[in-house]
């Protein structure tokens, strides 16, 4: 079975002079003309309706629909949380709701009251804008949008940061989750429990997961180590609100005889060390091999993931062939629960 190729409106111009050869050309003409603009739509209209009978090529609103079918709901973005220490006098009440606002312009609100004690008390609050923007880092500072009695104005992220801000799920992202369930209830009717399963399940938990390295048995028989992968952020390591949205979403779907539990991978750094020949070490040219080869570490999402030399070579010779690699020198692979993470580019 072929694949359906729309004719172009010359195309179908064309085959209809063809045909009306015998009509005289002052007609033939206008008539091929208003002909194949008809038939022109009729065929853009098929063309449609053939990229609706499947997600993989169907437009917004039709994914949607092929979601609800699957319940695969799109994932939104969600907002950063964590804690911030406040201080001031012993005793003061800072409610909850009270708001506050961060250094990067987004506001932030206090979700739980707390009494202040003699020195810093950690306040949990959430950002009021869903998305990345609002993550922050620890020792960044918050103020209070209106003074409160006995309340310094300034609060200071805790250790630990806001994590877990995230921006909703593209639309390709969500698209592959669903061709994924599709193919997955076809051809086996439902998901137990196995691999798979669970990279799908972290990947439908949070939208800052990319994958998951999932190690069955590891502790034991019957246990499930699940180790989310976040391509966007720090060393691919998910954050605190990030596992724990794993190990809420797990806690519901997953096989109730599973021991599972779920923890960051472990670092396995990849160094490298390029020598670029006279005339090619340039910014751009180092820009765009850090970039190849970041590509190249981000497709490593396995359990038993192997970097081959000739891997790295080909990464960098998509830039240049002009260089040297000094470092490494043999194959690099992963121990169990590793994931492979670039280090910055050391260059000779």
């Amino acid at each position: 079975m072929t694949d359906y190729v729309r004719p172009s409106y010359a195309e179908l111009k064309a085959r209809i002079e063809t045909d009306l050869a015998a009509v005289p050309a002052v007609l033939r003409e206008p008539l091929a003309a208003m002909w194949a603009r008809a038939t022109h739509g009729q065929h853009g209209y098929l063309s449609w309706i053939l990229d609706q009978c499947s997600p993989l090529t169907c437009e917004l609103e039709r994914l949607y629909d092929w979601a609800a079918l699957y319940g695969v709901d799109r994932l939104d973005a969600t907002a950063a949380a964590g804690n911030a220490l406040a201080t001031g006098t012993a005793g003061t009440d800072l409610l909850a709701d009270i708001e506050m606002r961060g250094q990067n312009g987004l506001d932030y609100k206090v979700l739980a009251a707390v009494e202040l004690g003699a020195g810093s008390t950690a306040v949990s609050i959430r950002c009021q804008t869903a998305g990345s923007a609002g993550n922050l880092i620890a020792g960044q500072t918050l103020t209070l949008i209106d003074p409160v009695p006995g309340v310094n104005n300034t609060l200071m992220v805790a250790v630990g940061g806001l994590t877990g801000g995230a921006e909703q799920e593209t639309v390709e992202a969500w698209r592959a989750r669903v061709a994924d369930e599709w193919r997955t209830m076809v051809t086996r009717g439902a998901r137990s429990g196995k691999p798979d399963d669970y990279r799908f399940w972290a990947r439908t938990a949070h939208p800052s997961v990319t994958t998951a390295l999932v190690q069955p048995q590891a502790l034991g028989l019957g246990t499930v180590i699940v180790r989310p992968i976040c391509n966007a952020l720090v060393n691919r390591l998910p954050t605190s609100a990030v596992i724990n949205a794993v190990s809420a979403y797990l806690a519901d779907i997953a096989p109730a005889t599973a021991d599972w539990s779920v923890v960051s991978p472990l670092v396995r750094p990849v160094n490298v060390t390029i020598d670029l020949l006279p005339g090619y070490d340039t910014t751009d040219n180092r820009n765009a091999i850090f970039a190849a080869l970041s590509a190249l570490v981000f497709a490593e999402v396995s359990e038993s993931s192997l970097l081959a030399l000739a891997e790295i070579d080909a990464a960098i010779a998509t830039v240049t062939t002009q260089y040297t690699r000094i470092a490494p020198l043999a194959d690099l692979a992963i121990a169990g629960g590793e994931v492979f993470v670039l280090q910055p580019v050391t260059w000779a």
